[in-house]
């Protein structure tokens, strides 16, 4: 591939990954999980074919500097939109990430507190038994509260 084809390609998936981050910043809020992870499989498909045209192209130094002002202007310009919302997209993740870390310590720190309050058992019949009564002992008997999260981000 000439150095001008890859230019073109670094130019087209430096488009697409500047559009995938700026959708996916967008809908943070809203996305399903399983839309999530198609951005996160189309992000790292488009990062490592970026990546790559980025390496070979450093190689290409003499062609690079052949190159006309305002191709090499097109290029600094694209880089720097592509920074930026790279930049948003990282404090958007950030942001969710301290937000669904939050959620889950205040549901864990409920979940412990309710767990040390007085275990009511039940009898055969439906009422509630008090864990002292019909030989129950608090200290022995002590309900345990199982909980399983499933982080997926």
């Amino acid at each position: 591939m000439s150095t001008e084809q890859m230019v073109i390609e670094l130019k087209s998936v430096t488009f697409d990954l500047i559009s995938l981050l700026e959708r996916e910043t967008d809908g943070m809020r809203t996305l399903e999980t399983s839309e999530y992870n198609r951005f996160v499989a189309e992000k790292s498909a488009l990062s490592m074919q970026y990546e790559q045209l980025v390496q070979e192209l450093r190689g290409r130094v003499d062609d690079l500097k052949n190159m006309s002002e305002d191709e090499k202007n097109e290029l600094r310009e694209l880089q720097a939109l592509f920074q930026e919302a790279a930049k948003r997209n990282m404090r958007a993740l950030k942001a969710a990430e301290t937000t669904n870390q939050r959620m889950i310590d205040t549901i864990v720190r409920a979940v412990k507190s309710r767990a040390n309050e007085q275990v009511t058992t039940y009898n055969r019949g439906g009422y509630a038994n008090t864990p002292t009564s019909r030989g129950y002992s608090t200290a022995k008997n002590r309900g345990t509260l199982s909980i399983s999260l499933n982080e997926t981000f």
